[in-house]
């Protein structure tokens, strides 16, 4: 049997790769789960295990960051990194010391995962050498990040970290960039939640999608709100806080 642990701030996520293993995977056995930075710090300090799932996002940072923080020279178990991103491109990388899995999870792709595991179950692999894969498969997935969209004059490629927030103006968005540029386009904010569907995108209020990492800073005082890069202070609503929170692994 393989010790596996399943790492994801998505609780949903975690249960559907539960439910996956369970299914099809039988000589998986899960002995913990972890959603942000402390919980899978204490999971891999109290376990002896032969696999990890982390969902590459936890929050505002990679897990990867997690695990440098570790104070190992190598690794004994198998690390198969999560992730939602929809850069086909990355199907063609071939890694020895990781693995991944692009969500959603496909049956055979997990069964194949978890055979190639076993057969390098006693294998041990140094720590730079998974930093540095990590680094080629982060970058890979990464640079997909472009999005489309059309103002029924012209289609506008963006860069998707170049987005700030966007805001609903009725049944326009205004999408807020960096270098103070901004795009009025004539759909709703929902289209843009549906397809800006990345871990460091939160939607947090009726009015705001927002980038996590142009967060500068968040205040508790009069309600929750964000400061965001561009100097903007915008609202967080009581149904948007816990998810909020959880992406920013706040306690």
């Amino acid at each position: 049997m393989l010790k596996c642990i399943i790492v994801d701030d998505n609780k949903k996520d975690r249960e559907n790769l539960r439910l996956l293993l369970s299914s099809y995977c039988t000589d998986v056995n899960i002995i913990a789960e972890a959603h942000d930075k402390i919980s899978l710090k204490n999971a891999l300090e109290n376990h002896q295990v032969d696999l990890v799932f982390l969902d590459i996002h936890l929050g505002p940072i990679t897990c990867f960051e997690i695990i440098e923080e570790m104070d190992w020279d190598e690794l004994d178990f198998k690390l198969v990194f999560v992730t939602a991103s929809e850069k086909h491109a990355i199907k063609g990388y071939k890694y020895n010391a990781i693995d991944y899995i692009l969500k959603p999870i496909h049956t055979q792709e997990l069964i194949e995962t978890v055979n190639k595991v076993h057969q390098s179950k006693n294998q041990k692999t140094s720590k730079k050498q998974v930093s540095q894969e990590f680094d080629q498969l982060y970058s890979k997935i990464t640079e997909r990040t472009k999005i489309s969209i059309s103002d029924g004059k012209k289609i506008h490629v963006l860069e998707v970290n170049d987005i700030i927030y966007c805001s609903a103006k009725g049944n326009y968005t205004l999408i807020k960039l960096i270098e103070n540029k901004e795009i009025v386009i004539s759909k709703k904010l929902k289209y843009f939640e549906e397809n800006l569907q990345l871990d460091y995108f939160v939607r947090i209020h009726k009015s705001f999608l927002i980038n996590l990492s142009h967060i500068k800073s968040l205040s508790k005082s009069d309600g929750i709100s964000v400061f965001m890069s561009d100097g903007q202070d915008l609202p967080v609503s009581r149904n948007s806080k816990d998810e909020l929170f959880s992406k920013m692994n706040i306690i």
